[in-house]
């Protein structure tokens, strides 16, 4: 990575902008020459100042000045989606096996978080390794939440619900997704696209109270998906319809429930790009689970 202030420059001249304009009031001029240079280093405070001068963002400045290349924690976590996500799973086992043995803390994260999807797709028990019990007793012991936390957490409900080792209820997992989402919120806009984290994660939790017969559960959540705060893309609201969907199936207008999963496969079907979920699996699963169940409450 290189240093801070030349990259300050490289911008500052994208820009058109003058050191006058950029520095007045932050720092002196023979010290903004110095920090251009490389040879003096700045107090955060003082560069996040210089960046808002700049009209640009920390994560992007990181960008430029990592040679326009994410950071590598983000790099793995990128790669690690979009093959499970366009279900090149051999290739992710390759990947995993060379990092999985990493000494460096992100990197056994991201390969705890691989391992979990590997596992999630073959929908078997598995023992949990250094790197799931790392990634799963991070999440646990830490308030906060970053991104990289909100987006992590979902693929992890199934494990933390059904593994005695760890003994956490779902609706604590929950309050703490939801207490985090809001920090990443403005009054008008949703930057980081956090909303469509939520109800995919509430779509996950969904999932794990019907696979359970936590039918209680399953209905109370309806009014999660229809919170009015939530600024959602077009994948959020596609998401949001599709729970929707499976809730009628169980708990309201079966058909109407099944007529809205067949038109989102049907648009689905219009563009060739894989989706994040498995509608098709999704709609076989729940229209036979969610039948048989209905059929069980008429015949009580």
């Amino acid at each position: 990575m290189n240093k801070l202030g030349p990259t300050i420059k490289k911008i500052r001249i994208i820009k058109g902008l003058s050191q006058k304009q950029v520095y007045t009031s932050i720092i002196s001029r023979s010290f903004a020459n110095r920090f251009e240079s490389g040879t003096n280093d700045i107090q955060a405070e003082k560069f996040l100042m210089i960046l808002d001068n700049l009209g640009i963002s920390p994560s992007e400045f990181q960008y430029i000045n990592n040679n326009y290349e994410l950071p590598l924690t983000e790099q793995l976590l990128t790669k690690v989606n979009y093959l499970y996500e366009t279900h090149a799973f051999k290739t992710l086992s390759d990947w995993l096996n060379q990092y999985k043995e990493s000494h460096d803390i992100p990197i056994q994260i991201v390969s705890g978080y691989a391992e979990v999807l590997l596992a999630a797709y073959s929908h078997h028990y598995f023992p949990l390794s250094k790197n799931i019990q790392l990634l799963i007793l991070h999440l646990l012991n830490e308030k906060s939440w970053t991104l990289q936390e909100i987006k992590m957490v979902k693929i992890l409900i199934p494990i933390i619900a059904g593994h005695e080792q760890f003994n956490v209820a779902i609706d604590t997992i929950t309050a703490r997704i939801e207490e985090n989402y809001k920090h990443y919120l403005t009054k008008y806009a949703d930057p980081f696209q956090v909303s469509d984290e939520l109800i995919n994660y509430y779509g996950v939790v969904l999932q794990n109270y019907l696979n359970t017969k936590n039918y209680q559960a399953a209905y109370d959540l309806r009014n999660k998906f229809n919170t009015d705060v939530l600024f959602l893309d077009w994948n959020g609201q596609i998401s949001k319809q599709l729970w929707l969907a499976v809730w009628e199936l169980y708990f309201g207008d079966y058909e109407s429930g099944k007529a809205t999963l067949i038109k989102i496969i049907d648009f689905k079907s219009m563009f060739p790009t894989s989706f994040s979920l498995n509608i098709d699996a999704i709609f076989k699963i729940r229209v036979a689970d969610s039948k048989s169940y209905q059929f069980r409450q008429k015949n009580k």
